[in-house]
């Protein structure tokens, strides 16, 4: 029996970049991951930086910097949750 992969549309904040991004990624990445694809996504689209060592994402919920670590999943950040990447 294959698993099927769950994925969550999560909405990014950029202050950065003045704009704000979804993105479909799943669940059971880590947030190191996630922030890496992210990078990797806008400095492709804008050309920013691909240094991740300068930026972390924090929860818009409670203002929580993600944990790099764990998986979105283990964190509670669910479909619909709204990041931002500082």
């Amino acid at each position: 029996m294959v698993r099927t992969i769950d994925r969550i549309s999560v909405s990014v904040r950029i202050p950065s970049l003045d704009r704000t991004q979804d993105f479909i990624i799943p669940e059971n990445m880590s947030v190191r991951n996630v922030q890496q694809l992210i990078i990797t996504i806008l400095s492709s689209e804008y050309g920013v930086s691909d240094r991740i060592n300068d930026t972390m994402l924090f929860s818009m919920k409670d203002a929580e910097a993600l944990r790099l670590e764990c998986s979105l999943e283990q964190l509670g950040i669910v479909d619909g949750s709204r990041l931002i990447l500082i």
